[in-house]
This record gives C-alpha cells, structure tokens and sequence, in this order.
C-alpha cells in the first residue's frame, strides 16, 4: 500500500543561500523585480528582517515558494515586500509569512507595521484587511505597470500591541493582538 506523503509548510528567516530563489520569485511577480545584488544588501542591513516559506515532504524541504521583508526602525515598522510564486499563491502562504512576521514583530514591541499595496491588486488588499491592516492614505499615480500606467497605492497600518477586542470573546475583554 502507498501512502500520500504529506505536505507542510514552513516559515523560516531567510539565509544568503536563497537570495537567487527570492530574486527569481520576486521578478515572477513584479515588472520590475529586485536583483540578487539589492536583495543580498538587504538581507545585510541589521534593521531589516527576513522569512522565507518553504514546502516540505517528509524530510524533504523545498526551495523557497516565498518570502516577506521588512525593516524595522525603533518601535515602527514597514514591510518592504512579499511575494509568493504564482504557482503558490491563493494557498495561504502570503497569510502563513505574514502571520509569522507580524508575531516577530509583535515580539519586538513593534507598535505600528505600515506597508503599501497598489489599490487594485484585490488579492492582497483582502489578504491585508483579513490581518487587520486599515488604510491611512494613499499615493496616486505610485505604481507603474510594464505598460506605463499608473496606479494608487494604498498606505495600510496595523498596530499588533494595540488592544482590541477579540472576535468571540466575551464582552469588554480585551487583549493584545498576537495573531
């Protein structure tokens, strides 16, 4: 009999070795991707943290299937990018890196993550909601597709220390979120 081997996910912080697979992603997601050099020089920065999701089988791990970054810089932080092969995304991975980030994060006595995403990428703007992220403004004309056009980007803020009641919990009771 053959069993199925299953499959997990596993979110890491990212080493040198998988700059060429973050590169690679990132251009497959991006028109204008960033280059193993730029992405080795900020995996070099001391302010800037990094998480890589691999798939693995068993005893076998995968080659990076994406990853997150962000800098961080006294109690604020942004997220710089995440992306995700399209052959991965709508499976949870951007959620899994996110989640895991802003529990980093969270750790770190971060009060407020910001982040940017272009106003008609519907896909990671429920993703972001989902999370908890509201928008606080807006740049026009911010992005550029491969054809010239412009869109809005959104400027969206979490705060993982602020209370907040959480959904299912009894009335008045308040905790910090922790995702």
């Amino acid at each position: 009999m053959i069993f199925p081997l299953k499959t997990t996910s596993l979110v890491m912080p990212a080493a040198f070795a998988d700059i060429d697979d973050m590169a690679e992603i990132h251009n497959k997601c991006f028109s204008r991707g960033w280059t193993d050099s730029e992405l080795q020089a900020l995996l070099q920065d001391r302010l800037v943290e990094a998480f890589v999701l691999r798939r693995t089988t068993m005893r076998i791990t995968d080659k990076p299937v994406g990853f997150v970054l962000a800098r961080s810089v006294v109690d604020e932080a942004e997220i710089l990018t995440i992306a995700v092969d399209p052959d991965h995304q709508n499976s949870g991975a951007g959620k899994q890196l996110m989640q895991e980030m802003i529990r980093f994060l969270y750790g770190n006595r971060i009060a407020k993550l910001f982040l940017e995403v272009d106003a008609g990428n519907k896909a990671a703007l429920s993703l972001y909601q989902g999370l908890g992220f509201t928008k606080v403004g807006e740049r026009k004309g911010y992005y550029h597709n491969d054809k010239g056009q412009a869109s809005t980007a959104w400027i969206m803020q979490i705060e993982p220390l602020k209370k907040r009641r959480l959904p299912g919990s009894p009335e008045g009771e308040e905790k910090a979120s922790s995702l």
